[in-house]
């Protein structure tokens, strides 16, 4: 009998000093904006507090899911030969991205394989859910390289070596061969 495989995992972008550089300036922008709209129109004696008060709160709104929208993580699911990406943003919204059968893959390999720079070029877009903004060409990322429907697209991912077991079994052609002990399957 043969077993089912189901591996998921969940990857949460790393925050840059980028990130943090953004949410400080858009604070202090958001409070510089929010004085501005509310003490000029006291300094020139025109009463609309009600009005600037509210603007200042949609001003403030708006910044708090601005920053909040930063928060991304990637789910990766491989149940049997189906395998599929979303993102969740803000731990509430979740966006799925890329949905194929791992037959459709024409290569699962490492990204230090060979043949990575060429699958980037046929590429049409590269769907990057890793950790880091920017992918690192190493053995611990590995992606798959799909035509779905006439679209060619590559998915980089962090592999663990659950995903190999189903990679192997589903399309064995087009899988880059690893050797892999019994302790690492688990």
């Amino acid at each position: 009998m043969i077993d089912d495989v189901f591996v998921e995992q969940f990857v949460k972008r790393e925050k840059t000093a980028l990130n943090a550089a953004f949410k400080v300036l858009s604070i202090f922008a958001t409070v510089v904006i929010i004085v501005f709209i509310n003490v000029i129109p006291m300094l020139l004696g025109i009463n609309i507090i009600f009005f600037t008060g509210l603007i200042s709160i949609g001003i403030g709104v708006l910044c708090w899911f601005v920053n909040r929208r930063q928060n991304i993580e990637y789910e990766i699911s491989i149940t049997n030969d189906l395998f599929s990406v979303s993102r969740i943003i803000a731990e509430s919204k979740r966006e799925l991205l890329a949905d194929f059968n791992v037959r459709e893959c024409e290569r699962i390999a490492p990204t230090t394989a060979g043949t990575f720079e060429e699958d980037l070029k046929r590429a049409e877009f590269v769907l990057n859910s890793t950790r880091y903004r920017q992918y690192e060409v190493s053995d611990s990322n590995w992606y798959c390289f799909v035509n779905s429907e006439g679209i060619k697209y590559v998915v980089i991912f962090e592999f663990k070596p659950k995903m190999y077991k189903s990679f192997r079994r589903y399309n064995p052609r087009n899988t880059f061969f690893m050797n892999i002990t019994n302790e690492e399957k688990n």
